[in-house]
């Protein structure tokens, strides 16, 4: 089950069973709940247990109490009491320190909605299975990208089908960036060194690199004879590279478009992840990025962030005041969720120290300080950002607003940028005022 079939179930349950299902998981016993719903104590079991049968309760499942105890602390934990899930080992879930991305199996992993219904999860899902589709996933840095690239290599891996996961900060070298030739020689060995028994290379032609690596890639799913799923991590590593960039999106979207043309395309699904938009010259006709599944990765809200506070154990009152300063950033709220955690400190140290050089954020902001005060651009751009208590509109400052953007540090809407959270803005503006 996910959390997509969840809510359906549960938002089809009648009134009765849902305020059945409040009393008994917030660890009413059998005669209090009977005593509220005006019915002998015999009829509950076989209510609840009518109830688990709804959400498929497993027929080899030697408890349906256990089932309900555990379907709802994973999917609705605010409404399970804190010492049930203690007691039925739901405590047990280990709470690693936040900064990797989220293994496809981990609880504290949050499904997010672009539609109702539907999790972003699903729809990546139901289009790779579209033959020679395209997603493209976009959100700054440390707000989930790969985590959910991660989900969808899962997922490929259970249809059967061939995923190939590929970073694109591994392929920035200074012999790979020299030209265009050199990059998708580097792009296209990356991909094959993958499959050991991969057909040798055909004479590669250094003048017409895009097309060699085409070659190349079509002789690889001829090879496979199965359904490739091409994952590919952070491409806006390139965008600074124009010459290289042009050539390469213009390919990819070629291998898109193949599919069209030649069926043994049809077994190419791209998924593309990057953290701000392309701002190079590239024919619509030419470019990745206008076609395909949008995926754009937001903040968590607040009933995300309070669903996170009970998977860490922790009361929903330090929610309002944790997202006061972080706002619903993915990485800010796990690690000060974390921190509290493991009593490391009280919210109320967490928001006196957050913005300061003793806080549990300062390695995460004194890293971006680092690359603002070496970048003299973006940090006047940035400081004017800082400077007003409103949004600002910065004409002809494109370039530098989609590096904070890219980095996390501000939000753009429409035309007008606001640095992301109070953290950003009480820790910058002291810093570069």
């Amino acid at each position: 089950m996910n959390k997509q079939i969840f809510e359906h179930i549960y938002s089809g349950l009648a009134d009765d069973e849902v305020k059945t299902l409040s009393l008994f998981l917030a660890g009413n016993k059998y005669e209090q709940i009977a005593q509220s719903m005006k019915w002998d104590t015999s009829n509950v079991g076989k209510k609840l247990k009518a109830i688990a049968t709804k959400f498929n309760l497993p027929k080899n499942h030697s408890s349906f109490r256990e089932f309900l105890f555990e379907t709802f602390s994973k999917y609705q934990s605010n409404l399970v009491h804190p010492q049930l899930r203690a007691d039925y080992g739901f405590k047990t879930n280990k709470i690693i320190l936040p900064g990797r991305p989220e293994k496809p199996d981990s609880p504290f992993y949050i499904e997010r909605y672009r539609i109702k219904r539907c999790s972003i999860e699903s729809e990546c899902y139901e289009k790779i299975e579209d033959p020679g589709s395209l997603v493209r996933i976009k959100a700054p840095k440390q707000m989930g990208k790969t985590s959910l690239l991660r989900r969808i290599q899962a997922k490929a891996n259970n249809n059967k089908y061939i995923p190939i996961y590929l970073r694109f900060d591994s392929l920035i070298e200074p012999e790979n960036i020299s030209n265009i030739n050199n990059f998708l020689k580097a792009f296209n060995k990356n991909i094959k060194s993958r499959f050991t028994d991969s057909p040798s290379w055909k004479i590669w032609d250094n003048h017409n690199a895009k097309i060699s690596c085409t070659q190349e890639f079509e002789a690889l799913l001829y090879h496979l004879e199965q359904e490739v799923v091409l994952l590919l991590d952070e491409v806006d590593e390139i965008f600074n590279y124009p010459e290289i960039s042009k050539d390469f999106f213009a390919m990819l979207r070629s291998w898109y478009e193949e599919s069209n043309n030649l069926e043994i395309w049809e077994n190419l699904r791209m998924i593309i992840a990057y953290s701000t938009e392309y701002h190079g010259k590239l024919n619509i006709y030419q470019s990745p990025f206008n076609v395909g599944l949008p995926i754009e990765l937001k903040e968590f809200t607040l009933e995300q962030v309070t669903q996170l506070a009970y998977l860490h154990q922790l009361e929903s009152e330090i929610v309002a005041p944790l997202m006061s300063m972080v706002g619903g950033h993915p990485y800010l709220i796990r690690l000060g969720l974390y921190k509290m955690s493991q009593d490391e400190l009280t919210i109320t140290e967490l928001l006196k120290y957050a913005p300061t050089e003793s806080g549990i954020y300062q390695e995460h902001l004194s890293r971006h300080l680092e690359t603002i005060l070496e970048k003299t651009n973006i940090k006047a751009v940035f400081h004017k950002i800082l400077q007003s208590n409103s949004p600002v509109r910065l004409p002809n400052k494109n370039r530098e607003l989609h590096q904070l953007e890219a980095m996390g540090l501000i939000t753009i809407k429409g035309d007008d940028a606001e640095p992301r959270c109070q953290l950003y803005r009480q820790y910058f503006q002291e810093r570069l005022g």
